[in-house]
């Protein structure tokens, strides 16, 4: 199954009513603001990495504002790491990585509240090749001609498998979360195109000739899957839920966000 989804750390969910009769005036109370934890522990040099701030009402801008003053571990079986506060609610530790089996628990204490997350990293599964291939449905703002990307790789059959995929164009982050999983591809050789959304037509966002082009290729945990997978349906409303809701976290204490453990594999192009 391949999904692509827009990545929104909700501030605050509303549903805006409209008519074609009567315009409808929204009186949007203020809530209590939640913390918000984005962690993730890789397996390369430089790979772990916590961001802590918390949500804002409706009503405010979209700046995110970090949470500093926090005490942030990470412990693999009795070993404790330290992160180290960089400013803007950023916490590292530039020496810490990541091992295949490990299971490592965050832990966040702030403010009088815990806040804690367990992930194991799963097996690397190595990105073989990236290629581009042409839209079959339309062209760029400009017309130039629109381009994805197509991942290839081999999926391994004695495990179920998650991934997610995040692109970059001349070291540009694509604002889309790419997912996929084995579901219907259980040890076989994949070709997945990485279908992104540029809504707002930003031409930056284009693959065009003479771009650098790098898709990092995450093997993730199940519960991360599912906190990506659910954001598309916490931002809109889904299923039988037309209502919409914050994504399926897999930090415990009351915090939004999520803990990732993953390793990575790594191909970049120029596209021609």
């Amino acid at each position: 199954m391949h999904t692509t989804i827009k990545y929104i750390i909700p501030a605050l969910f509303a549903i805006a009513l409209c008519s074609c009769e009567k315009a409808i005036n929204l009186t949007l109370k203020d809530t209590t603001p939640q913390y918000v934890v984005e962690g993730v522990l890789t397996n390369e040099t430089g790979g772990c990495k916590v961001t802590l701030s918390q949500t804002k009402n409706f009503t405010d801008n979209n700046d995110i504002v970090g949470i500093d003053g926090a005490q942030v571990t990470i412990t693999d079986d009795n070993t404790v790491y330290p992160l180290t506060a960089s400013g803007g609610g950023i916490y590292k530790n530039s020496t810490l990585k990541g091992a295949y089996g490990h299971i490592y628990k965050l832990n966040v204490l702030v403010a009088g509240k815990t806040f804690a997350s367990t992930c194991a990293m799963p097996a690397l599964v190595p990105l073989d090749s990236i290629y581009l291939v042409k839209s079959d449905f339309g062209n760029n703002k400009d017309g130039s001609i629109r381009k994805y990307v197509t991942v290839k790789y081999h999926d391994p059959v004695a495990t179920k498998n998650y991934y997610r995929f995040v692109q970059y164009v001349n070291n540009r982050e694509e604002e889309s979360v790419l997912l996929d999983n084995d579901e219907f591809t259980n040890g076989q050789e994949v070709n997945t195109r990485l279908n992104f959304d540029n809504n707002n037509d930003d031409p930056a966002r284009d693959i065009r000739p003479g771009n650098q082009v790098t898709i990092e290729m995450q093997s993730i945990d199940p519960a991360v899957y599912k906190y990506f997978f659910s954001l598309t349906a916490g931002a809109t409303g889904d299923g039988n839920n037309a209502a919409p809701a914050n994504p399926l976290s897999n930090v415990t204490g009351g915090a939004l966000g999520y803990f990732s453990v993953h390793p990575i594999s790594r191909k970049t192009l120029t596209a021609p």
